[in-house]
């Protein structure tokens, strides 16, 4: 089965018709039919279900399809790649994060690297859980972080580390002077909250608290980024609780942050890879350093605990 046959299989479906296809790939339509029947009969698999012009995938060519996308984004990742080492050496490292990462952790990370004259390209994907699993299942990521826990077969979860939820208020706001503050405290505040759009996360546990308590929040906001929220905090809307690291954001003017005491909630933050995937030398080297910048900020800022990572 050649990549090029695929390719227009590919083109074939994403454009419904031969002839819309076939205009696509500047060529004639009689050709492009010729080729599509020989890749049936090449592997023995009716791919379309023919009705007048239009095509419609089988359940078969649904899997080919799908599984063919795969297969062209991971090789044109492998063209890129050897491109670009053989330009200059230079490897590249794909990441899918939420926002407030690529805030705190991957500048320090980045940064060290310049400093140490590694020559890698980071591309950084920002984006919620499903779409940065979908990315990774597709090979157009390497890594995701992601404070969900993830029990997939096809997928590794490793654990980075542990960290306090905070309380972000309103600047001037009475409990901002305070060390920490306790739930009931703030039964009569506004609520910005994380959507709970996959498996569980910090929103949950907040809202589980608060029945415990008899507290009904008020829930003026749900949100996807943390940052957001903390912009809408300083502007007085409500209260928010990001995770401890979100005090190393670079270049982000905070609210007022104090700790939650009661109850003393945690956030993991995750390493997601595919399982039985072969990491790039820029891929180990890149994971090296952003275990020393954790290692080197739950020392800081005391964050409760650290996993040692093995390379995925």
């Amino acid at each position: 089965m050649g990549i090029q046959k695929l390719k227009y299989f590919i083109a074939v479906v994403e454009n419904g018709t031969v002839s819309k296809a076939a205009k696509v790939l500047n060529m004639t339509q009689p050709p492009l039919s010729m080729l599509l029947k020989k890749f049936e009969d090449e592997i023995g698999i009716q791919l379309f279900r023919r009705e007048g012009k239009r095509l419609y995938l089988t359940d078969s060519g649904q899997l080919v399809y799908q599984r063919g996308i795969e297969l062209l984004a991971s090789s044109e990742a492998i063209l890129q790649e050897a491109r670009e080492y053989q330009q200059d050496h230079r490897g590249t490292v794909s990441i899918g994060c939420a926002a407030v990462a690529n805030f705190s952790l991957i500048p320090e990370v980045i940064k060290r690297m310049n400093d140490r004259s590694i020559n890698i390209v980071t591309h950084v994907k920002e984006g919620s859980p499903p779409y940065i699993l979908d990315h990774l299942r597709f090979h157009k990521l390497d890594i995701g972080m992601v404070r969900n826990v993830y029990n997939r077969n096809d997928l590794i979860t490793t654990k980075l580390f542990t960290e306090p939820v905070m309380v972000a208020l309103p600047p001037g706001h009475p409990f901002s002077e305070k060390k920490s503050v306790a739930l009931e405290e703030l039964k009569d505040e506004n609520f910005l909250l994380h959507h709970s759009s996959y498996e569980y996360n910090i929103s949950d546990t907040i809202i589980m608290e608060c029945k415990k308590r008899g507290i009904t929040p008020n829930i003026v906001y749900w949100g996807t980024e943390t940052l957001p929220m903390l912009g809408m905090v300083k502007a007085g809307m409500g209260i928010a609780f990001p995770p401890k690291s979100v005090i190393k954001s670079v270049g982000v003017a905070l609210p007022p942050l104090v700790e939650l005491s009661s109850p003393s909630i945690t956030t993991t933050l995750n390493l997601v890879t595919m399982k039985n995937s072969v990491p790039k030398d820029a891929v180990v080297m890149f994971l090296n350093i952003l275990q020393e910048v954790i290692a080197e900020m739950t020392k800081e800022f005391g964050i409760l605990s650290i996993n040692k990572t093995n390379s995925p």
